[in-house]
């Protein structure tokens, strides 16, 4: 059996409840049965499914001298007496006077009671029972078959909860998405990945056409078909979402790893350093990572800060390879403060904004950056540059840097409208909003404090 690296049970409905709440809908379903024993029939079945253009049928009443007995069944069931409520419905069983409805009355409560006593084996054999009934309501027709999938799932007959669920989704009207994902998650069990991917995609998008967060566990899943089928794109939009909603280290991590899988090298480098700025990464390997990503990405001296930190910290090695990559850091960098006379002498006479972004971005490398924003407001002011997204995404996070958290968000919106750089601007607009959440919160605590 595959073995999920999700919780597979912790958002679906399953069948492992307390004893109590099976007393509960006991007692609801005799309730309901004592209001209305002579007519719930004809009543379940005036409002047949318009999805599955159900015939009405008549369905037999059911009659007192039953009702008094599931009573009696249900009476010893609240004392813990299953044993004799059982019996009571043996005796009945025995009675060849059942009219259909009533059978299937008498299996439901056989299976309430078989599951109390943890026999799930029994209980799908009374609800299979009860489902051979002729002309079922509909409301019971569907509990059944959902139960009776619910319980294969925890016995692990993952086809059976299939075949069941699946004859579910055919007579009920509203199908919830936790039902989607039992079936997904019973073909995940199967290995069968292209057949799950379809129910718990349309869970998931259940949930978020109504404004709602679906189930991390639910993300979980539809992450791990994705990569079992080697969609790093779908799988890196499942991970936007996990950051988002359930923002855990891992899925920061998982995240950058994924961008790098689809040679997104920028993206890679946003996602991880944010990471890294919110104290996540306590790997050596994650911060080697980070410092190479930022040499790749032209910034040399912040690599070389950041190996500096983890060697002081204690989380990177004094080890040669380390250090042959500090000192390529460094000289890295030197060579860029060596170009910026060069880079202002040109940009004083370009028309084009272009060189002013550079010198912006050769500053923001040596993590000036007062001065890297000036000259990038002054490249994007001038116009006719390649990349505008890119400076938009620099000029937010030299704001950053400088803690200028109100610019730094306007500056991550511009870059927000850009495809390329639509995901990590996000991202950081949401770190941007949470340390500005937080700075007000502490002015407000100081504040507060403050006051006699």
């Amino acid at each position: 059996m595959k073995t999920p690296i999700y919780h597979c049970n912790s958002d679906s409905i399953t069948p492992a409840q307390s004893l109590s709440l099976v007393r509960y809908a006991l007692g609801l379903f005799l309730l309901l049965v004592a209001v209305s024993f002579s007519v719930i029939g004809q009543a379940a079945q005036s409002q047949p499914s318009s999805q599955a253009q159900r015939q009405i049928v008549k369905t037999p009443a059911l009659r007192e001298k039953i009702y008094k007995v599931l009573t009696e069944a249900q009476a010893k069931a609240e004392e813990n007496k299953q044993d004799e409520a059982l019996k009571i419905l043996d005796r009945l069983k025995s009675s060849s006077s059942l009219n259909s409805y009533e059978a299937a009355m008498m299996w439901k409560f056989y299976a309430y009671i078989y599951y109390s006593l943890d026999k799930n084996e029994q209980a799908i054999q009374s609800y299979e029972k009860l489902l051979a009934q002729e002309a079922l309501p509909q409301a019971l027709e569907s509990e059944a078959l959902y139960s009776a999938g619910q319980l294969y799932f925890v016995q692990e007959n993952y086809k059976k909860s299939i075949e069941y669920l699946n004859r579910w989704l055919t007579v009920v009207e509203s199908p919830s998405p936790q039902a989607y994902v039992m079936i997904g998650q019973a073909y995940y069990q199967l290995g069968q990945m292209d057949k799950a991917l379809p129910p718990i995609t349309k869970a998931i998008g259940m949930v978020e056409s109504d404004g709602e967060t679906p189930k991390e566990s639910w993300y979980l899943l539809l992450r791990a078909l994705h990569f079992e089928k080697n969609d790093y794109k779908q799988g890196a939009v499942v991970l936007e979402k996990l950051i988002k909603h359930y923002p855990k280290k891992e899925y920061w991590v998982q995240l950058s790893s994924t961008y790098g899988e689809l040679k997104q090298e920028q993206k890679q480098l946003s996602t991880l350093e944010i990471a890294y700025r919110q104290g996540l990464l306590d790997k050596e390997s994650e911060w080697l990572t980070l410092a190479q990503l930022m040499i790749f990405n032209d910034i040399p001296y912040k690599a070389a800060k950041i190996i500096e930190q983890g060697i002081e910290k204690g989380i990177i090695k004094q080890e040669k390879d380390n250090l042959k990559l500090l000192s390529y850091a460094w000289s890295t960098a030197q060579e860029a403060q060596k170009a910026l006379p060069v880079l202002a002498k040109a940009a004083e006479t370009s028309e084009s904004g272009e060189i002013d972004i550079q010198l912006g971005s050769t500053y923001y490398q040596l993590d000036e950056w007062e001065k890297a924003i000036a000259f990038l407001r002054k490249g994007i002011n001038k116009g006719d540059i390649k990349h505008k997204d890119n400076a938009y995404m620099m000029l937010g996070l030299a704001l950053f840097n400088a803690n200028r958290f109100e610019d730094a968000r306007y500056a991550f919106k511009e870059a927000a409208k850009f495809e390329g750089s639509k995901s990590s601007a996000t991202q950081w607009l949401n770190y941007v909003n949470n340390e500005i959440n937080r700075r007000d919160l502490l002015a407000q605590t100081l504040e507060s404090l403050d006051k006699p």
